[in-house]
């Protein structure tokens, strides 16, 4: 009976547990322990020391992975100022050649206002367009505004932070002109649809098919030499006193997006 009762796993566990306090009470286990220790410290040196190595690299290749986005960040970053100092270099120069058709000194950088275009109409009794720039900008009444060297029209109303430009085509627009070929003064004023006219051209002077038509500067409205457009046909009458032509525009008016308004 007794040697069933100790052979129970139960109660062999508890008599190896008792034994073993007792025995490591008594400072029988001191030796063995030491041995243990000794042959298990050096497992556990290792493998402490492989763990903090693993961290280490696990860490490395997560910075290394955030460094390379941190540069395709900068990289993008980078571009866009690359790109943004172009579009600056480019209004820069556009500017400049600007000021050099219409005898602006680079020294006076506040005479030309650049402004997009963000609406229109060309319907057959109005046309104009709508620009971004308005009375808080400078802007006033009157203003010639101009797309590079070309002639777009004049501004007719101003408001806080947009304005009103009557085109060139507009049916009441009207522009001293000159044929520079031919020095040939006359009016030009629209031709309904996109098209314009010069008028008021004694019937004398000689005009051909593809002369340049410029501002002439007088009534001191327009300032000279800006391109309006080349002329396409001429339309003479002997009865008549003065002969006139068509104009083929220089510019495309549908498809305006940025222009320039010159200060008075």
């Amino acid at each position: 009976m007794f040697r069933k009762i100790f052979s129970h796993p139960f109660i062999l566990s508890l008599l190896i547990i008792f034994g073993l306090i007792f025995l490591n009470s008594q400072g029988w286990l001191e030796i063995p322990q030491n041995i243990f220790f000794r042959l298990t410290g050096f497992g556990q040196k290792v493998s402490y020391q492989f763990s903090l190595k693993t961290d280490n690299l696990i860490n490395f290749f997560a910075s290394i992975n955030k460094l390379n986005q941190e540069n395709i960040k900068l990289k993008e970053e980078n571009n866009e100022l690359i790109s943004r100092l172009v579009q600056l270099k480019e209004a820069a120069r556009e500017n400049e050649f600007l000021r050099q058709q219409i005898g602006l000194s680079s020294s006076e950088p506040s005479q030309l206002i650049l402004a997009n275009v963000i609406g229109q109409d060309l319907s057959h009794f109005e046309k104009y367009i709508l620009i971004n720039r308005g009375a808080k900008d400078g802007i006033k009444e009157k203003a010639v505004v101009i797309a590079r060297n070309f002639l777009v029209g004049q501004v007719i109303e101003v408001f806080n932070s947009l304005s009103k430009v009557q085109l060139i085509i507009d049916p009441n627009s009207r522009v001293n002109a000159l044929i520079q070929e031919s020095g040939v003064i006359g009016l030009v004023k629209s031709n309904q649809g996109l098209n314009l006219t010069v008028d008021l051209i004694p019937q004398e002077e000689t005009v051909k098919e593809g002369q340049t038509v410029v501002t002439s500067g007088l009534a001191g409205i327009f300032p000279i030499g800006l391109l309006i457009g080349q002329i396409s046909q001429v339309v003479s009458i002997d009865v008549q006193v003065f002969q006139k032509a068509k104009i083929k525009p220089a510019i495309d008016f549908q498809r305006l997006d940025r222009v320039f308004v010159i200060e008075e």
